[in-house]
């Protein structure tokens, strides 16, 4: 079993590989201007910042974002969750109430902005390309919309301000850890990166909610994005405040946890802005226990195999996912792990030092749009590895050996029971 793929959404990729060979840019104005064309009405967004929570960071923002949808729905909320990339398919880009978009859905939405782009594209501002993640953004407001969503929150691809989720304004903002990724790129520092990111914090933004940096000067920036905004400020604590709502959250393993107490802080925060009330305890609790997330040190049956799973991508996910392996589960007879060549491997595989380790072939970027780095799954004998595996890599390495494993990625959580006179909430 592969990871799926639909050729209709292979557009959503054209413009990025033609314009980066001729040094171009990702533009946001192109993106702003072709939202009316697909009937996203991104004024009428920025007019409710109460239904918009936005998720930036470097690491755990898909955690977060999972939260805090699943704590919105338990507070009665119909939610549209954006995040990124998908495991398995691009679909999973786009859910409701957890739920992936069908294929049909997706393949008839991808179809129409895919139409509409060639139809408009020549009289849009030809200052940049539209970015894969921007026309992802954009299909999933489109859905939303269409879906009637009460609430959204929206995970940003690799930066803040130069993201097309700063396109919206939202009332809260989580900012998970910012590392030295992207340098130069998003910025020539982690502070700098760390004030990118938070570029979304609008006049709009009542609440920034952030984990506790590991760089100062990133801690600094962040801080610096809520004052300039008269945001109120809330770092992470490590355990579930006042603002988080009322009883204690799940048991998430590794690094994980910190993300989630983050986003179910941001949800109730997001509910008060809107004048409603948080989740009944007992709802909460129903909704977050239900919270899967393939990938994030889950777990998974091969035959006999106990398979262990996560996207640890540093030396400090890495030394995670082998205490939380060595503390649940016992002694490894494999680490089977995918290192890109883009990525310097040394300090990776210092980590990894005295460990089993089963590393997978690769190359170059396959060209393939949205396909990362070519692995060479298939070369490794998975029989063999033992019987307690603990696999490490990308997320197109993770979503590779999801599928491969046969782990159902379709729902990451499920919104509340109906039950007698439990009425959904309005929206504000």
């Amino acid at each position: 079993m592969r990871r799926e793929r639909i050729e209709t959404d292979q557009a959503f990729f054209a413009e990025r590989i033609a314009g980066r060979p001729s040094g171009l840019r990702r533009s946001l104005p192109r993106a702003r201007a072709l939202a009316p064309h697909l009937g996203v009405d991104l004024d009428g967004w920025r007019a409710h910042p109460e239904r918009v929570v936005t998720v930036v960071g470097s690491k755990g923002k898909g955690t977060a974002a999972t939260f805090a949808s699943a704590a919105l729905a338990a507070g009665g909320l119909r939610v549209g969750t954006l995040t990124s990339p998908g495991l398995r398919s691009n679909r999973e880009r786009i859910r409701v109430d957890g739920a992936a978009i069908a294929r049909p859905d997706y393949e008839a939405l991808v179809t129409r902005v895919a139409s509409t782009l060639r139809r408009v594209s020549g009289s849009l501002p030809d200052d940049g390309y539209l970015s894969p993640s921007g026309l992802f953004t954009l299909s999933a407001l489109r859905h939303f919309t269409d879906r009637g969503c009460d609430a959204v929150v929206l995970e940003a691809g690799m930066g803040g301000a130069s993201d097309e989720v700063s396109l919206v304004a939202p009332a809260a903002v989580v900012v998970t850890a910012v590392l030295a990724e992207h340098l130069g790129v998003l910025g020539d520092s982690v502070g700098a990166i760390a004030a990118e990111k938070a570029g979304v914090v609008t006049d709009a933004t009542r609440d920034v909610i952030a984990a506790v940096q590991q760089d100062p000067a990133a801690d600094a920036a962040v801080r610096e994005a809520a004052r300039a905004h008269g945001c109120g400020y809330h770092p992470d604590r490590g355990e579930s405040g006042p603002e988080a709502g009322n009883g204690p959250l799940p048991s998430v393993p590794g690094l994980g946890a910190v993300n989630a107490r983050l986003g179910l802080t941001a949800a109730n925060l997001l509910l008060a802005a809107g004048g409603r009330p948080v989740p009944h305890p007992a709802v909460l609790e129903e909704v977050l226990g239900s919270v899967r997330l393939p990938g994030r040190l889950s777990q998974h049956r091969r035959g006999d195999q106990i398979w262990i799973v996560d996207c640890a991508t540093n030396p400090g996910a890495i030394a995670a996912a082998l205490a939380h392996t060595a503390a649940t589960a016992g002694p490894l007879s494999s680490v089977l792990s995918f290192i890109p060549r883009h990525r310097d491997a040394t300090p990776l595989l210092e980590a990894l030092r005295g460990q089993p380790l089963v590393a997978v072939p690769g190359g170059p970027p396959a060209g393939v749009p949205g396909a990362g780095a070519v692995m060479r799954l298939e070369a490794i004998n998975l029989d063999a590895l033992g019987p307690l595996v603990l696999a490490l890599g990308p997320v197109y390495f993770v979503g590779e050996l999801l599928a491969t494993l046969g782990v159902d990625c379709e729902r990451s959580f499920s919104p509340p029971s109906p039950q007698p006179g439990r009425a959904r909430a309005p929206r504000g």
